[in-house]
């Protein structure tokens, strides 16, 4: 397998110095140079480096603000500083403001600073390589929950982008809501598993067209219970959990299966619930036509104190207000329509 390429800058304002690191160095490596510290930090602007050496002692910009600079704009480059003198207070500063990988004394052995930059190299690929494989195994992760939520969700041809509207209006919601952005992602990643439960609901149910009798309506229920059942006790699952078991609660304290109330139901199953509804008011179902956006925000509206807590149902309006509503439809392939529908059996 072919060595990787990287590219190394090399700052000094001593020629003969920078002639010296380009020779050892260009066989392996791309190589750029800079005499100067103004210089080093133009081609810091328009190039990308994975190593950067710069030395300290430079007459316009030391070596330190190279580096610094270097950690903003591209902070996954390894930053080495060389000082050819004593300067404890440069050095702290270096490492503190600049997050320098090693400092070097001048003048250096050749063989030291060659395994340096080697070792540097070794640990940035394997850190990209790791990065790589986090994101396949997040999108693996990812495409299994989606995949589990579609076998449950009474096999639908529009399941998949259902469950992925749910998990971004999940998400947008709750950063308006004030969940950290981080926290935002995770709950609405966990909101795809909101309906999980059904995987324990026959489909002669789920698909019914019309309104469930008492026997079957009583079945479909559990689905919450059995959703909590299925998501285990794994901390990670937490908010999924949370979401499965309460998102049928209404505010009133009217809902199933427990009849929590306010504040006793978890933001999380409020917010998931309130995308799902208007998932379900706005897609076209066995049961019934879609609503328009327009149709689906007024009904919300008067389920605000009801079924839905009025404050999760304002942040929705906030959203739509801004396009986030709309960009998330268009993505996920939901039609516009002019029909308003009947509510029968939205979200069972």
């Amino acid at each position: 397998m072919p060595q990787e390429k990287f590219r190394l800058l090399f700052v000094d304002d001593e020629t003969d110095i920078l002639d010296s690191l380009k020779r050892a160095f260009r066989r392996d490596y791309e190589i750029y140079t800079a005499n100067s510290g103004a210089e080093g930090i133009e081609l810091l602007k328009t190039e990308k480096f994975d190593l950067i050496i710069s030395d300290q002692r430079m007459p316009d910009v030391t070596g330190d603000a190279v580096l610094k600079f270097a950690m903003q704009a591209q902070p996954d480059a390894i930053r080495i500083l060389l000082t050819g003198y004593s300067d404890m207070e440069s050095l702290v500063r270096c490492v503190n403001e600049a997050g320098i990988y090693k400092y070097i004394s001048k003048p250096w052995e050749p063989e030291n600073l060659r395994l340096t930059v080697v070792r540097a190299l070794e640990s940035l690929s394997l850190s990209r390589q790791l990065d790589v494989t986090a994101g396949h195994l997040k999108n693996a992760y990812l495409d299994a929950v989606t995949m589990l939520s579609v076998a449950c969700e009474g096999k639908d041809e529009d399941t998949a982008d259902h469950v992925r509207r749910v998990q971004y209006y999940t998400e947008a919601l709750a950063v308006e809501m004030g969940v950290t952005p981080d926290n935002a992602a995770h709950m609405g990643v966990m909101s795809i598993l909101h309906d999980i439960g059904k995987m324990y609901i026959p489909d002669v149910i789920l698909k019914k067209p019309g309104k469930l009798d008492p026997s079957e309506w009583e079945i479909m229920k559990r689905h919450a219970e059995f959703g909590v059942r299925i998501l285990g006790d794994n901390p990670f699952y937490e908010i999924a959990r949370e979401i499965a078991a309460c998102h049928h609660e209404n505010i009133d304290g009217s809902g199933y299966p427990k009849g929590l109330k306010g504040d006793a139901i978890p933001l999380s199953a409020r917010i998931a619930k309130t995308a799902d509804i208007f998932d379900a008011l706005t897609s076209r179902r066995p049961y019934k036509e879609p609503w328009t956006v327009e149709n689906a925000l007024e009904w919300m509206d008067g389920q605000s104190g009801t079924q839905l807590d009025a404050e999760v149902v304002q942040g929705f309006h906030r959203i739509h207000a801004q396009g986030v509503v709309a960009e998330i439809m268009q993505k996920f392939h939901t039609p516009v329509v002019e029909s308003e529908g009947n509510p029968l059996n939205l979200w069972l």
